[in-house]
């Protein structure tokens, strides 16, 4: 499968802020592929590189076979873009909201119609097309933007952080709508906080402090984790104390907060019952036990471990 974008080494400065250092991004074409990471990873600023918004200070990218400080023109026309924060006009009206767009990117009169009329199907808003952009619920909202970023029909799709704040139902139904973009053939590059939705991508690269920390298919990555998991309760204490404890019993290894239970990723023993004795010998009453990993744990363990790295190099 070929890439529709390609970045090797790139890096990008916003003064003395490192946004990104060094990165490397493949996005096979047809694929939905998910930029992973907390706020200050750098996925926003790669996206806009990808979409010539932004500049990159070094390193080399190919996108839709051109180089986007080279050829914006070409970006631009090929690519639809969902900033994170909702961009259209409130006081629009749904139909005045895809009329503006279509207009942005030169669609004709003609073309116009049929386009609108085909993403009213897909998107379901044809009954809300008089209703203020500002009046929609946040989930017709995110169709409406997706819908303005589909009307000029990119062959690429740039979507950064689109279902941050909307309602689960919301999500799904918004999941369900890029999976079908897929099978018409557009490419998806996406950016998610939500591990949920990790798991919806062909390709993840999870992201930190403008790194690459891991990357590949979801489900490939959670079968290869080779590292021993454990689960640990104590009753009657908060998360930070045990954290704090078992942090101190198995010094250097990873331990971190999954929901309201302690996990710690031991690389150096493989066995329960070591586990279990070194828990009892240092008299706290931890129940334990060895567990599965999920994506979360994958992700929390190698950003541990890529701060400890830093730390000590």
């Amino acid at each position: 499968m070929t890439n529709l974008i390609k970045a090797d080494g790139i890096v990008k400065n916003f003064g003395i802020i490192e946004a990104l250092k060094g990165m490397d991004l493949e996005v096979p074409r047809g694929s939905i592929t998910g930029l992973i990471g907390p706020d200050g990873a750098g996925k926003s600023t790669i996206m806009k590189i990808v979409l010539s918004l932004l500049k990159r200070d070094s390193g080399m990218i190919s996108v839709l076979s051109v180089d986007p400080d080279k050829d914006k023109a070409s970006i631009r026309q090929h690519t639809g873009y969902m900033p994170e924060t909702f961009s259209l006009y409130t006081d629009l009206t749904v139909e005045e909201n895809l009329k503006f767009y279509s207009q942005i990117h030169k669609v004709g009169r003609n073309g116009y119609s049929e386009k609108r009329d085909r993403l009213y199907r897909f998107s379901r808003l044809e009954p809300f097309s008089g209703t203020r952009a500002g009046n929609l619920s946040g989930g017709m909202k995110q169709k409406l933007a997706l819908s303005c970023a589909l009307i000029h029909d990119p062959e690429l799709l740039v979507l950064d952080e689109p279902t941050t704040g909307v309602d689960p139902l919301s999500r799904q139904e918004f999941w369900n709508m890029l999976h079908e973009l897929q099978n018409r053939g557009i490419t998806i590059l996406i950016s998610t906080p939500y591990m949920d939705e990790a798991l919806k991508c062909n390709y993840i690269f999870m992201m930190h402090r403008g790194k690459v920390v891991e990357k590949g298919a979801p489900v490939s990555l959670i079968k290869d984790f080779s590292e021993n998991l454990f689960e640990f309760e104590v009753p009657g204490k908060r998360p930070q104390e045990y954290i704090d404890l078992l942090k101190e019993i198995f010094s250097g290894e990873a331990v971190f907060l999954s929901g309201k239970r302690v996990h710690a990723v031991l690389t150096g023993i493989s066995d329960y019952e070591e586990v279990k004795k070194r828990v009892i010998s240092s008299d706290a009453a931890f129940q334990v036990k060895k567990i599965l990993p999920e994506l979360e744990d994958l992700f929390i363990s190698r950003i541990l471990s890529e701060d400890t790295n830093e730390t000590f190099r």
